[in-house]
Formats: C-alpha cells, structure tokens, sequence
C-alpha cells in the first residue's frame, strides 16, 4: 500500500490509550509491592524493613556490640543487691550511723588481736622463769670458787673472765676440795646452761668440762645457778 508524503495532515495518529499505556511508569510513593507482570521492592519499603529488623534486635538484648553478663557475674549482682537491700534496712533502723558502728567494731578487733599477742608473749615468758629459775635473756648467777692453793685466783678468774662475759659473780671463794682441772658443775636440768658458760670462758681457761654439782660445792656456791670451780691445770692464770 503506498503510503502517504509525510507532512500532508493524511498520517495515522496513535490511539490515546497507547500513549496513555507508553507513558512511564513511576514508583509508588508508599514504598508498597508495585502491581503488574514483574515484582519489585522499593528503597524506601527497604529503607523501612531495616529500620524494623533493627529496633526488634535492640529490644531483644542482641544489638551490635552489646554483650551479655555472664552467670557468674548475673549471680554475683544478684547477691551483692540482697546483701546492700538488707544493709541499707538495718541501716535506716539505727538510730547512729551503721559506719560508725562498723568503725568501732573493727578497732575492737585489732584491739583484741594485740592484747591477745602481748599476752602470749607474757604468758612464755612467765613459763621460762619458772622452768630456768631465769627471765628472758638473763645470764645465770654463777659462783667461783679456788680448787687451788694459789692466793686470790677465783677473785682474778671472776673478774677478769666470767663478768666480762656477762654473767654476774655471786661467789668469789675457796672450794670445799681441791681440783686438778678447772670444772663447770650445774643443778639438775641446768646442763645447757653449764655448756653456754663453758663456751664463754674457752678462750682464756681453755676447754672446761661439765658436770652435776657436788653436795658440798652447792653449799658452798649459796645458791648460785652454776659453779665454775678453778683447778690445778688453770692455777697459773
């Protein structure tokens, strides 16, 4: 069929509702699923669903980067709040400050605990008196006696020996007998004692045995907790 010249007013015009059906399509505004043969999501229904899916996992506790306490740590919140609940009641029931209440307490106890040390202390002390007929570090009374002939040798031996070393001299006299070596006599349970002085004179008597005190060298020591009796073999001192 030969068509028309162009221009002549004779050519066919479209139907207005295949202008109306070529027209573009907009998106809806309400961000609702869009009628006709393909299904398409909108942003703005996007945008909302994210919105959505954020907020129920805000509510939930599962938000990003908040954790969960643990069971321990729920436990101990759980515990701590009862006891500061009860703290807190018994507190508003003073008629004072529980502070100060717990204050005074704990200077009671500290108290206490050194009275109780300084006592102890006591107490040992008391019992090693009566045990050693000696207190604390005290030296024992010591008596010298001359087991010699040589004149005035237990009054150079006491103070030249034994008080130096820090025992106090209750006897300076002459032995009920004579020795032939110098000896340390001691009462029962007193051996430790008779060692100690034993060592202490070892440098200007030499080594100095020991031995249980005599009858007679007690009544003559009056009453001192030790005898160093001086014999022949120091006679020359």
């Amino acid at each position: 069929m030969p068509k028309l010249p162009v221009g002549s007013g004779f050519e066919p015009q479209p139907s207005s509702g295949e202008a109306a059906g070529s027209a573009p399509e907009e998106e809806s505004g309400s961000g609702d699923l869009e009628s006709g043969a393909t299904m398409r999501f909108s942003s703005v229904a996007l945008k909302r669903e994210i919105a959505e899916r954020a907020a129920a996992a805000e509510a939930r506790g599962e938000a990003a980067g908040e954790e969960r306490p643990g069971r321990f740590a729920t436990f101990f919140s759980g515990v701590w709040g009862w006891i500061r609940s009860r703290y807190e009641a018994f507190d508003r029931g003073l008629p004072i400050d529980g502070r100060i209440i717990l204050g005074v307490l704990a200077a009671g106890i500290v108290a206490a605990g050194v009275l109780t040390s300084g006592f102890g202390l006591l107490g040992e002390e008391q019992g090693s008196t009566k045990a050693g007929g000696k207190g604390g570090n005290r030296l024992p009374d010591v008596a010298v006696l001359n087991g010699t002939a040589t004149v005035n040798l237990a009054n150079r031996v006491a103070t030249e020996v034994v008080k130096p070393a820090g025992y106090k001299v209750t006897v300076q006299d002459n032995a009920p007998t004579q020795f032939a070596q110098s000896t340390i006599q001691y009462p029962p349970k007193e051996k430790g004692d008779a060692a100690q002085l034993a060592r202490a004179v070892q440098k200007e008597l030499g080594e100095t045995q020991i031995e249980e005190m005599a009858a007679d060298v007690e009544a003559a020591s009056k009453g001192a907790d030790l005898a160093l009796v001086i014999g022949a073999d120091d006679a020359n001192f």
